[in-house]
């Protein structure tokens, strides 16, 4: 026997339904705050916490079109503070430039210290460099702090959303396209839950002393119809060149907050493991995003 061989990963989403509406969902989402773990910067003061991780964040973008990130923020019901976030970038822009200017001062100095000059100039040249070192690394310092705090608050702005996305709850929802048609019967009908219970395919009253409301043990045929399902669709994807994957069920918290999820909010549905920077997964999205971050890709390597 041979051993099966992949291409490289793609990224997959199919449905097994034939009637499918598709919805423009509305949102209502909880109050977020970016997580971070307690490593401070090492100034005298203490320093800002240091972001787990940097994204990338068009500042000017932001405060050129405040009006449009506001009323985003408000929509989604976000924790972000936009006033800050502003309010901090426009400290950083000059502290940035406060700092440029030390810096080609001490270049000039520095530029005069090759000239042959008189004993007294040249001491007072030193003096001068020696002054605006000590200026520029103290500046420098509060520069990088201020940027942590700048990226921390930055990062709890949401992404923009679609301007065809409604506002509002479920009911705000709006049908966009249906594909196939509804069926009718001409008897009634049982929904899945009925007729799970009829052909002992679930057991919920285990499961709700097990685990709790919600959860259900699935059973019999219905273990075999999941197990065939799988199989058949690991077996359809790989045919059209598609890498089987079985990820990892922990990964740290910056992966779980780059793919746009609150590990530590106060809201967060994101189980977290105490005393570390590691979280449960609830979706093989996270990981399987993660696997390229920080990476470069090239054309050429397209599609993955």
């Amino acid at each position: 026997a041979t051993t099966p061989s992949f291409p490289p990963l793609r990224t997959l989403t199919f449905s097994l339904l034939r009637y499918h509406p598709i919805r423009f969902l509305s949102f209502s989402s909880a109050a977020a705050t970016t997580a971070v773990e307690p490593e401070t910067g090492g100034g005298a003061g203490g320093g800002a916490t240091r972001p787990q991780w940097k994204a990338a964040i068009d500042f000017k973008w932001i405060r050129d079109n405040r009006d449009v990130v506001a009323t985003n923020i408000r929509n989604r019901n976000s924790a972000a503070n936009l006033d800050v976030v502003l309010q901090l970038y426009d400290q950083y822009l000059a502290l940035q430039k406060e700092v440029e200017r030390l810096r080609a001062e001490r270049n000039a100095v520095a530029n005069k210290m090759k000239e042959k000059l008189d004993p007294s100039l040249r001491q007072a040249l030193v003096d001068e460099g020696k002054n605006l070192k000590e200026s520029l690394i103290a500046l420098e310092e509060d520069l990088v702090q201020l940027t942590y705090k700048l990226q921390l608050e930055a990062q709890s702005i949401p992404n923009t959303t679609h301007p065809d996305v409604p506002v509002g709850d479920e009911e705000s929802s709006v049908t966009r396209k249906e594909v196939g048609s509804q069926r009718s019967f001409s008897f009634p009908i049982k929904d899945h839950l009925q007729l799970g219970k009829d052909l002992d395919l679930f057991d919920f009253d285990a499961a709700s002393e097990v685990s709790g409301s919600k959860f259900y043990y699935l059973k019999n045929e219905a273990v075999l119809l999941e197990m065939a399902l799988v199989n058949w669709g690991i077996a359809e994807v790989s045919k059209k060149g598609f890498t089987p994957l079985i990820t990892p069920e922990i990964v740290r918290s910056s992966v779980v907050e780059r793919c746009g999820f609150q590990p530590r909010a106060q809201n967060t549905q994101v189980y977290s493991i105490d005393n570390s920077d590691q979280c449960l997964i609830g979706t093989a999205e996270i990981p399987v995003g993660g696997i390229h971050m920080n990476s470069i890709l090239v054309d050429s390597d397209l599609p993955l």
